[in-house]
C-alpha cells in the first residue's frame, strides 16, 4: 500500500533589497484583500467561487492568475477549518494570511552564488517577478538537498511574513510504502497524568500485550505553568506586546518537547510490520468540563499536535497510523481488558471487582484500544486474555516504597518485569 507524505521546510529570505520587500508587501496586501473577498461568498464550493469570483477578481486585482486560484483554495481551507470549530460563521475575520505559490508561479534553483546557493523566483503581479536569496538551517538544508536529488518533490511554497521578516515554507512530498498486512498493533493513549502511553500486541499472540511504555510529559506541564504565571503578571501590568512575545517562546519550547514522537515511532519500529492506532480527538476540548484549574491543566497539553507529529514521523518510517472514533473507543478506560467487566476507576490503578486484576489505568485503556482495532481487523481469539501477574511489575506507580518511573526510564513486560538492556 502506498501513501503520500508531506513535510514543510522553512527558509528565511536573506537580506532582500527594499524594492523586493516592497513588492512582497504589496502582493500580501492584495492577496489578503482577495481572500477576504472570497470569504464573503461564505461557500466551500470551488466551482461556485470560480464561477462567481474568478473573472471579476482578474479585473479587480493585478495578481498573477495562479495566485488568484491559490487564494480561492486557501479561502476554502480557512472556511472549512473555521466551520469545524465554530458554529457562527459571521465571526470569521482573519487578520493575516500567507501567500501560496504553486508550480505555475514559482521556481527554485541551486546556483553557485556566494551569498547563498538557493534562490527562489516568484511571479507576483502580471509581468512582475522577483528572485530572492534563501538561507536554511542545517537540518532544513539536508531536506532541501534530498529534494534536489529527487528523494522528495517540490509542491507549493507559502510566503509568510513574521515580525517584519519574510520566510519561505517549502512543502515537499514523497510516496512511501506501507505494509498491506500489519502484524503488530501499537496503541497510543493520552492523558493528563501520562502524556502518552504505548502498548503492543502481535497478531501471532493476540492475547498477550508486550512492552508497555510511558512518557510523562512533566516538562511540558512545567513550561505551561511557568508561562501561565508570567503571562498573568504581565497582563496585570498591561504589557500585551510582551505577552505575545512570551507566547511564541512558550510554543517553541513546548514543540521541542513534542519530539518524544521520535521515541514513540522508534518504539513501534522495533516490532514486525507495526500499525499505530490512536483515538480521534476531534471535539475533546469542548466536551471536557471540570474545575477551572483542571480545565487549564488539561487544555494546555498539546495532545492533537503530538498525534500529528506521530503520524507524520510514522508515515516517513513506513508505519501506517489509524484513528478510532469516540464511539469506537467508548469506555476503554472503564473496561477490564482481562474479563470485560465495566467499573468506575478511582486513582491511577484500575481495580477490577470481578476478576481482581489490578493494572495501571492508562495501560488498561491502551490495551482495550488495541483490542478494538484488532476486532475490526479480524484478529479475534477465543482464548481468554493473558492473566495479569500482580507480582510481576504491572503497576508503573509508586508502590511499597518503589521509586516512581520517569519517561523512558523503564518499561513493563506483562507477566514479567524488565528494564533497558534486558
Amino acid at each position: 500500500m502506498q501513501r503520500d507524505v508531506q513535510l514543510t521546510v522553512i527558509g528565511k529570505v536573506f537580506k532582500p533589497n527594499p524594492n523586493k520587500v516592497l513588492a512582497l508587501n504589496m502582493t500580501l496586501k492584495e492577496y489578503f484583500r482577495l481572500v477576504r473577498r472570497y470569504l464573503s461568498f461564505n461557500s466551500t464550493s470551488k466551482t461556485l467561487l470560480h464561477e462567481n469570483g474568478y473573472e471579476k477578481a482578474k479585473r479587480l486585482f493585478k495578481l498573477n492568475t495562479a495566485l488568484i486560484q491559490t487564494a480561492r483554495d486557501k479561502t476554502i481551507e480557512i472556511l472549512k477549518s473555521f466551520q469545524k470549530n465554530r458554529k457562527d460563521n459571521s465571526a470569521l475575520r482573519p487578520n493575516r494570511v500567507s501567500i501560496r505559490f504553486d508550480k505555475r508561479c514559482y521556481s527554485f534553483s541551486k546556483t553557485t552564488n556566494v551569498l547563498t546557493p538557493y534562490w527562489l523566483t516568484l511571479s507576483l503581479f502580471r509581468g512582475r517577478r522577483v528572485s530572492l536569496p534563501i538561507v536554511f538551517g542545517e537540518k532544513q538544508k539536508a531536506r532541501i538537498e534530498e529534494a534536489f536529488r529527487g528523494e522528495w518533490s517540490f509542491t507549493t511554497v507559502e510566503m509568510v511574513k513574521r515580525d517584519g521578516e519574510w520566510y519561505a515554507h517549502f512543502v515537499l512530498k514523497k510516496t512511501v510504502e506501507l505494509p498491506d498486512e500489519p502484524e503488530t498493533v501499537i496503541a497510543i493513549d493520552r492523558g493528563e497524568a501520562n502524556l502518552a502511553v504505548a502498548v503492543a500486541i502481535s497478531k501471532k499472540d493476540p492475547v498477550k500485550p508486550m512492552k508497555g511504555r510511558f512518557w510523562r510529559g512533566g516538562e511540558i506541564k512545567r513550561i505551561r505553568g511557568l508561562y501561565s504565571h508570567i503571562r498573568r503578571k504581565l497582563q496585570e501590568k498591561n504589557r500585551i506586546g510582551k505577552v505575545k512575545e512570551l507566547g511564541r517562546r512558550e510554543r517553541h519550547k513546548v514543540n521541542q518537547q513534542l519530539h518524544i514522537a521520535n521515541e514513540i515511532v522508534a518504539y513501534a519500529k522495533q516490532f514486525p510490520k507495526p500499525i499505530i492506532v490512536m483515538e480521534d480527538l476531534n471535539g475533546i476540548r469542548r466536551k471536557f468540563k471540570k474545575s477551572k484549574r483542571l480545565n487549564r491543566r488539561f487544555h494546555s497539553l498539546p495532545f492533537r499536535k503530538l498525534q500529528t507529529y506521530i503520524k507524520y514521523k510514522a508515515n516517513l518510517k513506513g508505519i501506517e497510523v489509524r484513528y478510532l472514533s469516540k464511539k469506537e473507543t467508548k469506555n476503554t478506560s472503564k473496561i477490564c481488558h482481562r474479563c470485560g467487566y465495566v467499573t468506575q476507576v478511582k486513582g491511577r490503578i484500575f481495580k477490577c471487582p470481578n476478576c481482581g486484576m489490578e493494572y495501571d489505568r492508562d495501560l488498561n485503556a491502551c490495551i482495550n484500544i488495541t483490542h478494538r482495532l484488532m476486532s475490526s481487523m479480524g484478529w479475534g481469539s477465543c482464548e481468554p486474555p493473558e492473566p495479569a501477574d500482580v507480582t510481576g511489575g504491572v503497576k508503573p506507580q509508586p508502590n511499597a516504597g518503589s521509586p516512581r518511573l520517569q519517561s523512558g526510564e523503564a518499561h513493563i513486560c506483562f507477566g514479567t518485569s524488565w528494564s533497558d538492556g534486558e
